[in-house]
């Protein structure tokens, strides 16, 4: 993975090496960065950043947090907890979901990763039974983020 691969969210917040032969650019209507396999890809990942109103808030509670208010719940064992490089942290965990009115399920990828000052999250989604073609490609880029932490105010 060379720097020249390297890809900053709009924001200036992150950045990431996406994987071989996967595209990334700026969402225009959710904002964050896009990220997706340009040949028959399966899923989709979202990142998108925030300035964080604690000094350096626990990823893992955060996910908890985002996953409680969508009516996911998971056990503490269903979270991975990852270091990144510069002192930031990751927290991440994968489960289904059964869309009530179409009756299809999908694979979720959710991430949370802070840094003093930063906040990033993260999802992959794909069709459950599909996912393991890119579900551990995704992980990878998602070992590769930066955060950059919040300016201090002069």
């Amino acid at each position: 993975m060379s720097e020249k691969e390297r890809v900053q969210d709009p924001d200036g917040r992150f950045s990431m090496v996406p994987p071989a032969g996967w595209s990334a650019a700026p969402d225009e209507e959710q904002g964050g960065l896009e990220v997706w396999r340009e040949d028959e890809g399966i899923g989709t990942l979202h990142l998108i950043s925030f300035d964080a109103e604690d000094d350096f808030p626990d990823p893992a509670e955060e996910l908890y947090a985002f996953l409680e208010d969508r009516g996911v719940e998971l056990e503490e064992d269903d979270v991975d907890d990852l270091p990144l490089e510069g002192g930031a942290e990751l927290a991440v965990c994968e489960y289904e979901a059964e869309d009530e009115d179409e009756g299809d399920v999908t694979f979720w990828m959710v991430a949370v990763a802070s840094a003093p000052g930063v906040m990033m999250f993260a999802t992959y989604v794909a069709p459950a039974g599909e996912q393991e073609a890119e579900r551990e490609l995704v992980r990878q880029a998602l070992g590769t983020l930066r955060l950059a932490a919040a300016e201090e105010d002069s």
